[in-house]
């Protein structure tokens, strides 16, 4: 019978363990998001795991070895608890593949806050000011509205000189 299962793969190779999986025609999923990160002071979009080193791989272990699975490149091994392989609900796996890249999942696991969120000036004269996010300024800067004498004011800010402030759950 075909369960889930959870397999380790090798540092960063989840997409190629996903690839020769499925040559094998073994299905696996690897559940991503695309999002938005600084890097260099530039906004760049990345695909970045869920689970970084983890795949799921739906197999019936009666039929296919977990040798043949943990010895396909990209892959370690399975992961074990006491003597068999990690099973995983059906269920999970299948509201990770409902959710996966969603726009609510990229917001979050995004770096850049959204128009309307708070955000902390961290250098320069006003760090550790509060503001407001309103817009991307180019590549480099956003423009933010500060409360200054009871006045706001909109100001242009370098990325690297604000973060977003961590959303309480």
């Amino acid at each position: 019978m075909q369960k889930w299962y959870l397999a380790h793969c090798r540092p960063r190779e989840e997409d190629r363990a996903l690839q020769n999986l499925n040559h094998q025609d073994i299905d696996a999923f690897y559940p991503y998001a695309e999002v938005k990160k600084r890097v260099r002071n530039k906004l760049v979009t990345r695909t970045e795991a869920l689970f970084p080193g983890y795949i799921f791989v739906y197999a019936d272990l009666e039929i296919i070895s977990s040798t043949t699975i943990g010895s396909t490149r990209g892959v370690r091994n399975l992961v074990r608890f006491g003597g068999g392989p990690c099973i995983v609900p059906s269920d999970l796996v299948y509201d990770l593949m409902a959710h996966c890249d969603s726009d609510a999942l990229r917001e979050q696991l995004s770096d850049v806050p959204l128009k309307g969120e708070t955000v902390r000036i961290e250098q320069g004269p006003f760090a550790g000011l509060d503001a407001i996010y309103l817009e991307a300024d180019g590549e480099m800067r956003a423009i933010l509205l500060l409360t200054l004498l009871q006045k706001e004011t909109r100001a242009s800010f370098d990325l690297q000189e604000f973060s977003r402030i961590a959303q309480k759950l």
